[in-house]
């Protein structure tokens, strides 16, 4: 029997193999880059609840300084321990408080609210509209996804390594439209989008969403 999708992540799955692949199409670098900007422009205030949901080795930090979070208290969530453990050396000589949790972004038992949600390439490993809907929940009225759009046609570039697992699930991007209209159902609209484009024209693609009538859109940024 094959593995499930969520075998593969918490078992199969290594972390140099991950992280040499995002960082190989540009992915890892474009995240960064959004968070640095959501964090630049508009961001929490002082001592904030901020969640990092499905955080994974935390490689966003490689390409942005941590100290960005030394403002905030800070939770990492992943259903793999071991992403967590590198995450955690990764932050740990920066001085920054956080905790980290093993959760699953689908039917999450972290506690709390938190003012500050953020899911970065998340949504097209999981059933997206729970994993919304969870999110949606722990939050006090931002959200933060990151979402990846191809262009049409797009051929397949081989992965790196235990990464090649993936194509035995033939994942199906979030589409944007559909993604709104969840995040509408729990009462999110958006209020900012801004997007990177990577390796084959591929985009990473920032929305945030706030809970009821947003300021005035902003998109893109």
């Amino acid at each position: 029997m094959p593995p499930s999708l969520r075998e593969a992540w918490t078992s199969i799955i290594q972390p140099d193999d991950y992280e040499a692949h995002m960082a190989a199409n540009g992915q890892a670098q474009a995240n960064a880059d959004l968070v640095r900007e959501l964090f630049l422009i508009t961001p929490p205030p002082p001592e904030a609840a901020i969640l990092f949901a499905g955080a994974g080795t935390g490689q966003m930090f490689d390409y942005i300084d941590p100290g960005i979070l030394r403002p905030y208290r800070t939770t990492f969530t992943d259903i793999n321990p071991t992403y967590l453990e590198r995450l955690t050396a990764r932050l740990r000589p920066h001085e920054v408080t956080f905790e980290t949790l093993v959760d699953d972004v689908e039917c999450p038992r972290v506690s709390g609210y938190f003012d500050l949600v953020i899911a970065v390439l998340v949504l097209e490993h999981v059933d997206w509209p729970s994993a919304v809907a969870s999110l949606c929940r722990l939050s006090t009225g931002r959200i933060f996804v990151v979402i990846q759009e191809d262009p049409p046609n797009l051929e397949a570039r081989p992965a790196v390594g235990t990464m090649n697992v993936l194509r035995e699930f033939h994942a199906r991007l979030v589409d944007r439209v559909e993604l709104e209209s969840v995040f509408d159902q729990h009462g999110f609209r958006v209020h900012c989008i801004s997007s990177r484009q990577v390796v084959d024209s591929k985009k990473m693609v920032a929305i945030e969403f706030v809970k009821g009538r947003p300021p005035a859109i902003a998109s893109p940024r």
